[in-house]
């Protein structure tokens, strides 16, 4: 597809808002430049004034395309979408869109609180350039979609969040806009509607339409989308394939990134590593990995024998325990190794080494990080308390090898399981 065919082309946008810095805020008189600043173009403003929302932002989508948008909190999402939606300008660059738009941002924007349902589906098409007579003929099929018939007569200012989302995700799709964007305000909607609105928009992008889509649910990016982006403190860090977006994200997110430095690496020494509980006691002092024969490795085959080795210090507690949890590229914990899945009371000196086997290790291909993690133990359904856990403490590679044939099975799959698959009798249905 040729780049004069784009739906959506962003062109080094940014967004940038008034933050006055004085050197004594809470005395009067820094109050005082506070306001002068603010309301006075003239006073004396710098750049340390300002806040950049969003610096240099360029990518197209083209039409069909599905992107994701992911980036932690503040890092821009909401304030881009505003900009594309129309909804504010840009400081600086440009944002060009072929097309209707029809965007769902944050629950409370684009529906007037005092109009019905009704009313705003009408004033919705309306804004979309959409005629009155074009509307009536798509009414009911907005109305069954989103499910909120009983009320639709109702003032919007009366509806629950999830029925306001439902109603303005349907406006927005259903009135053939060209460029569809959309919040994580998704999220509101119940699971049903979620899975029919997941649908809806797959069918949107094969007709040829534009989706622009900011989710933090991973599984949803990753499913829906064919493209995404990372935004991170108002500026574009990645762009790429949907999948690749996912992962990287999860790895900044979870701080990830530190492992990925040494692939071969088989030992990590924990003492500088970052705590889930910082302040506590710190007891796992080092972790390794090994293959059946004891060779430091963090290779490994699915069916496979993994050895584990952890060096821990300065246990005190009367009934520890320790744990391996195994969790995917997308920070999705697949495997729970417990300490009293085998021993039920360690007796461990102040210092010293713990090993876990796991033998028959069902995992599919891809990189997975083991997260370690050390209490107490009360006894069997008895709640445990953690002391010490390090979330991202080790790195391995699993190999699918011949463990199964055909498509193979990822990371992102779940667990390898071989199966056995029989016709019995061709010309027979049911049992």
């Amino acid at each position: 597809m040729s780049s004069s065919e784009f739906a959506v082309r962003v062109t080094a946008l940014g967004k940038r808002y008034l933050v006055p810095r004085v050197a004594h805020p809470s005395t009067r008189l820094g109050r005082l430049a506070t306001h002068m600043k603010e309301f006075l173009p003239f006073a004396g403003r710098s750049e340390e004034d300002y806040f950049w929302a969003l610096r240099d932002i360029s990518f197209d989508v083209n039409p069909g395309d599905i992107l994701g948008i992911l980036g932690k909190n503040g890092s821009g999402k909401s304030t881009l979408l505003k900009i594309l939606s129309g909804v504010t300008q840009p400081t600086a660059g440009r944002a060009l869109l072929r097309g209707r738009v029809g965007s769902l941002l944050e629950v409370g924007t684009g529906f007037h609180p005092d109009l019905t349902g009704r009313e705003n589906v009408f004033m919705s098409g309306a804004l979309l350039g959409i005629s009155t007579k074009q509307i009536a003929a798509k009414f009911e099929e907005i109305v069954d979609f989103s499910g909120i018939e009983p009320f639709i007569d109702v003032p919007v200012k009366r509806y629950s969040s999830g029925m306001y989302v439902r109603l303005a995700y349907s406006v927005a799709s259903m009135l053939q806009a060209d460029i569809l964007i959309l919040d994580e305000v998704m999220a509101v909607g119940d699971a049903e509607f979620r899975e029919k609105s997941q649908r809806n928009i797959e069918r949107v992008a094969h007709d040829g339409r534009a989706v622009l889509f900011v989710s933090h649910n991973a599984r949803a990016v990753r499913s829906l989308c064919n493209r995404g982006i990372i935004l991170d403190r108002g500026q574009c860090v990645f762009q790429g394939g949907a999948a690749e977006a996912v992962v990287k994200y999860l790895q900044q997110v979870h701080h990830y990134d530190s492992l990925r430095d040494d692939p071969v690496a088989s030992f990590w020494d924990l003492s500088g590593e970052p705590r889930l509980y910082e302040g506590g006691p710190r007891v796992l002092a080092w972790v390794s990995t090994h293959n059946i024969d004891g060779t430091p490795s963090n290779r490994f085959r699915t069916g496979g024998t993994m050895i584990v080795r952890i060096g821990f210090e300065n246990m005190s507690l009367r009934q520890p325990y320790f744990s391996v949890l195994v969790l995917n590229e997308y920070a999705e914990r697949v495997t729970t190794l417990h300490s009293t899945h085998s021993v039920p009371k360690l007796s461990l000196p102040e210092r010293g080494v713990i090993e876990c086997r796991v033998e028959d290790l069902r995992l599919g291909e891809g990189d997975y990080r083991l997260m370690l993690d050390f209490g107490s133990y009360g006894g069997y359904r008895a709640a445990m308390t953690s002391v010490d856990c390090v979330p991202a403490a080790a790195l391995i590679h699993m190999s699918l090898d011949d463990y199964v044939d055909g498509i193979g099975l990822d990371a992102f799959q779940g667990a390898a399981h071989r199966s056995r698959w029989t016709v019995i009798d061709s010309h027979r249905s049911g049992t």
